[in-house]
């Protein structure tokens, strides 16, 4: 049984060391990816089966945080409500959450949240990842933080995840993107996993690990 984000934490820390090797073997799909994370985390990291979703649709009702409330004005005027349906990569429940993550149980897939996680991958023929597209989901991870804790009064766990093995480094995350997305999930309490195929990055809480 999982019970804190520090546990989802460790498991992560300990796929990311595991798991390395095969990302940067696998030239796959986003969806490949974070199918290899998911049963990492369940096989080596130890996270039971019936606290680990993947690609849960979840809804975060009467919205206040302002990233989301402007995302929900970018929707035809008919589908703008207060209420924001989010679907992170991986989340990491509450035993509460007693096996039921259906759209219908979207009241108990926001308050049984531990942790979510975001992954991204280099999969782009002739293109890279983009600051943008990664700081938004950073944003977005920071806006489910917040509004959990708004609702529930408990404060969960939010990581990125990614594996941008591509052997073209023209397809890869620029440096300077990677340095400025460092800092910006530093700032912002946000767990960061980089892996390519020489360099990795581990930033868990605060405290960045760099090595080749």
């Amino acid at each position: 049984m999982i019970q804190s984000p520090e546990e989802v934490k460790q498991a992560l820390s300990k796929c990311f060391e595991l798991g390395k090797s095969e990302c940067r073997l696998i030239l796959a799909s986003e969806l490949h990816y974070q199918a290899m994370l998911y049963h990492h985390l369940r096989q080596t990291g130890g996270i039971p089966f019936n606290q680990l979703g993947m690609n849960v649709k979840t809804t975060i009702p009467c919205v206040q945080n302002s990233f989301l409330h402007q995302r929900s004005l970018t929707r035809h005027a008919n589908y703008q409500n207060a209420d924001i349906e989010i679907i992170p990569d991986i989340t990491v429940f509450t035993q509460e959450i007693n096996y039921d993550w259906r759209r219908r149980n979207f009241t108990n897939t926001l308050k049984e949240t531990l942790y979510s996680l975001e992954v991204k991958a280099s999969e782009r023929h002739r293109g890279r990842l983009q600051q943008k597209e990664i700081e938004t989901d950073i944003q977005k991870l920071v806006a489910q933080r917040e509004e959990t804790e708004r609702i529930h009064n408990r404060r969960i766990g939010v990581g990125m995840f990614i594996i941008d093995v591509a052997p073209d480094t023209r397809e890869r995350m620029k440096v300077v993107t990677l340095n400025y997305l460092s800092e910006l999930a530093r700032q912002q309490d946000v767990d960061l996993w980089y892996l390519n195929q020489e360099t990795q990055v581990e930033a868990v809480v605060k405290a960045a690990k760099i090595t080749g």
